[in-house]
């Protein structure tokens, strides 16, 4: 697979070095926006960019087109943007593997901190703690110390390995001082089924494949993973407030441009995207999806990407994970 995946992203490399044309002068923009989406359709990244594509492209005057090019990890359909030519008709829509995948990939023919730019932090999608719906503890702080008491025999899962399930199981684990095995499903929803199975103890798990069964009082959620609450479930408390302070991390979604767009066109860019995440229903079908909206400018998401990087590679290195 790796194999495949470093053939795929040397043949886009060697297309994208043929040719670098200047870029016209005209006004931003006159024809559709490509949006590349490096993850398959209906997912978190897709769904998301869907609902928020429509009103971004009547504001700034033309369409998105999204195209989905699920290969490589996400790094396909990265690939591609970084080497489009930078005058914002082809922008990249990724999720937080954008910070993680230069720890799980060898041999990138492109550098992620190198060859975007950042345009803007669009939402952010809180994981939620899940166990199962008949456990006795009260509290987190109760089930953390009901866990220490387990020596060993804790077994929690997770929707792959390094994914934002994994790596927020492995960072609680790790905080709360708990011996546990780690089981990694292929997906979010055979994750949430393990746990309602029994067979595994809790899980990390994303809005779409935990909300219905939270709600439906099949599951239990102790917590989400998130500084703040969620609006679609508010009862619940941070990881943070309820046991662990300082706890948070989130899958997360950005925009990026190639490297060397214009700055006047990546502000346009970006303003259509705060001015579309302010909108009250917008918002609201967002946190349909779990999703919560979250809006950070150029400069405040490249900050937010330098301590997601250092984060995110951190706990990725102490949870054993290696390039290949």
């Amino acid at each position: 697979m790796r194999r495949t995946i470093l053939k795929g992203l040397a043949t886009l490399a060697t297309l994208g070095s043929l040719a670098a044309p200047a870029l016209a002068q005209a006004p931003f923009p006159e024809r559709p926006i490509r949006l590349i989406i490096p993850y398959a359709p209906g997912g978190g990244t897709d769904a998301t960019m869907r609902v928020l594509t429509g009103p971004m492209g009547e504001i700034l005057g033309q369409p998105f087109v999204i195209e989905n090019r699920t290969a490589g990890a996400g790094t396909i359909g990265a690939a591609m943007v970084a080497q489009a030519r930078p005058d914002g008709y082809t922008l990249l829509a990724d999720p937080s593997a954008h910070a993680l995948n230069h720890m799980l990939i060898r041999n990138l023919p492109f550098n992620y901190e190198r060859d975007f730019a950042p345009i803007a932090r669009m939402s952010v999608m809180p994981l939620i703690m899940i166990v199962p719906a008949n456990e006795r503890a009260a509290d987190l702080a109760t089930y953390i110390a009901r866990l220490r008491e387990q020596g060993g025999r804790v077994s929690w899962a997770s929707a792959g390995i390094g994914t934002a399930s994994h790596l927020s199981g492995f960072l609680f684990v790790q905080r709360a001082g708990i011996e546990s095995t780690h089981v990694p499903y292929r997906g979010g929803s055979q994750g949430a089924q393990a746990v309602l199975a029994g067979d595994t103890m809790f899980n990390f798990a994303t809005a779409p494949s935990a909300v219905g069964l939270v709600q439906g009082r099949q599951l239990r959620a102790l917590a989400v993973s998130s500084a703040t609450r969620m609006s679609v479930l508010p009862d619940v408390p941070t990881v943070a407030e309820a046991a662990l302070p300082g706890f948070e991390l989130v899958e997360w979604i950005g925009l990026w441009a190639p490297t060397g767009t214009p700055p006047a066109i990546l502000d346009r860019i970006q303003d259509a995207a705060q001015r579309t995440l302010a909108m009250p229903d917008i918002r609201a079908r967002l946190a349909t999806l779990g999703m919560e909206a979250a809006f950070q400018p150029r400069p405040e998401f490249t900050r937010f990407l330098t301590e997601q990087r250092a984060l995110l590679t951190r706990i990725a290195t102490d949870a054993g994970l290696r390039p290949e």
